[in-house]
């Protein structure tokens, strides 16, 4: 499972109520779901950054957080996850 934390100045967006100001996070979503589907990773560290990297890319986003998170991946736990975040 993914989550994502993305702060932008979405004061435009709330002013006017139009999605066009708004940050498309449904292309990022895509472009997240493209290079998960389309990779391999070893790492829970690697899948996470490259997650950051791709949502760093839009020049809007000031701060995201990337959450990753595998279950059970070890035993007797009901998940492993790791969280890495980036700023501007």
């Amino acid at each position: 499972m993914i989550n994502l934390t993305i702060l932008y100045p979405a004061v435009d967006a709330v002013e006017v109520n139009d999605i066009d100001h708004a940050l498309n996070y449904r292309t990022i979503t895509k472009a997240i779901i493209a290079h998960v589907e389309g990779n391999r990773f070893a790492l829970l560290e690697r899948l996470t950054q490259e997650i950051l990297d791709l949502v760093m890319a839009h020049q809007a986003v000031r701060y995201a957080e990337v959450e990753v998170d595998k279950p059970h991946a070890l035993r007797f736990a009901e998940s492993v996850s790791i969280t890495l975040a980036g700023h501007r």
